[in-house]
């Protein structure tokens, strides 16, 4: 038979919950768009890739009153509803991003970090990109601004 299910009714007080919130380099998160930003603080960077993987680049609502769902555990689900209540909708919907947006930020900051003690030609072969790809990054990251004349 199983466990019987619980309903939930919306005027019914929820038990205030102390979420065990994973480790996440808060230099890593300043780095990221803040509904990715979300989805990473309140899941941890790897467990964020996975789920992205199959849940990103949706519109997507996050049930209020149940327990499980998504492929999430109650802890994660929990943590997830609160980080995305600022993001949502009038419905209750956020549109997630995909996770390849993830792993290029987290590559090209690293790759940035990496760029004062290694070559162009190093990188580009490490990260298997071709070194133009190199470049255009750490361009990206530089807020120098040059003179032509």
């Amino acid at each position: 038979m199983g466990t019987p299910r619980r309903n939930y009714r919306r005027d019914e007080p929820q038990s205030v919950i102390h979420h065990q919130w994973p480790y996440v380099d808060e230099d890593l998160l300043q780095t990221l768009p803040a509904v990715l930003r979300a989805v990473v603080k309140a899941l941890g960077f790897r467990r964020a890739q996975q789920w992205l993987q199959d849940h990103g680049g949706v519109n997507v609502s996050i049930p209020q009153f149940r327990e499980q769902a998504m492929d999430l555990e109650p802890d994660e689900l929990a943590r997830l509803r609160d980080v995305l209540m600022p993001h949502m909708d009038s419905v209750g919907r956020v549109t997630l991003p995909k996770a390849d947006k993830l792993f290029m930020q987290i590559r090209n900051t690293q790759i940035r970090k990496e760029r004062g003690s290694s070559t162009i030609n190093a990188l580009a072969r490490g990260y298997r990109l071709t070194s133009r790809q190199i470049k255009n990054i750490c361009r990206e990251g530089d807020d120098r601004q040059y003179d032509l004349f």
